[in-house]
């Protein structure tokens, strides 16, 4: 994750607090536009994974994949970097045409990857997971805006609980020990980032730039809770 830095006020109107922060030369949206069309990067997000997962129908594009599994997982790893590093650039220099690059990038290389998940699930057991992970973004959203003192505390906890749950992960991969209590860990903690960086994004300058970046954060957010109610429903059928 790559947070902004910390908020340390109280609930003002987006407009002030956006003029406080001082950010940007980009075109300004409207609240309305700024929401949606978040929300519309998130989705295509999603969408680009669902096309990524489409092609490996195809079986000699999956063998194909699999005989080079190693490079692709690094060419993918080293592609979404570059596409973060491109949005956080953007978005310093409030670059629409570098945001969107990045997000591009971002997206195409990190859904790529995550799409080989859906692979080990049925139709019926992703359409669920979807479902519910719908369910807890939007719950934890309006959490975010109405308790965003809540949030801006616990950040530092999320932070520092993450951290312990790959090293813990790592331990328990190489010992080979059950990780199954993990999966709920890993969507109690990334159901608090979702409501920071969604208040983050809501009183964050409301530009084009601004959305992508934030979108790419949600996205991370949402995935990881994504892929482990998958993995909770999957050990379940």
């Amino acid at each position: 994750m790559f947070e902004n830095e910390n908020l340390n006020r109280g609930i003002e109107p987006l407009e002030p607090l956006a003029a406080e922060k001082g950010v940007g030369d980009g075109k300004r949206l409207s609240l309305r536009a700024y929401s949606l069309a978040l929300t519309g990067f998130v989705l295509a997000g999603f969408l680009v994974m669902g096309a990524c997962a489409s092609l490996f129908a195809s079986p000699a594009f999956l063998m194909a994949v699999l005989d080079h599994y190693l490079s692709v997982a690094i060419l993918s790893t080293v592609a979404s970097i570059v596409g973060i590093v491109m949005m956080g650039s953007g978005k310093k220099r409030q670059a629409v045409g570098l945001s969107l690059a990045g997000y591009a990038v971002f997206v195409l290389s990190f859904g790529f990857t995550t799409s080989t998940i859906l692979l080990s699930y049925t139709a019926a057991t992703i359409s669920t997971a979807f479902l519910a992970t719908a369910g807890i973004v939007v719950v934890f959203a309006c959490l975010g805006v109405a308790l965003p003192q809540v949030f801006e505390k616990i950040q530092g906890v999320l932070m520092g609980a993450l951290l312990a749950l790959v090293v813990v992960q790592v331990v328990m991969l190489f010992m080979g020990v059950s990780q199954t209590w993990i999966d709920f860990v890993v969507i109690v903690v990334f159901c608090g980032f979702i409501g920071y960086d969604f208040h983050k994004a809501m009183y964050d300058e409301p530009t084009l730039v601004n959305v992508v970046y934030n979108a790419s954060e949600l996205f991370l957010d949402i995935i990881n809770v994504f892929v482990r109610v998958l993995s909770i429903l999957g050990n379940r059928d």
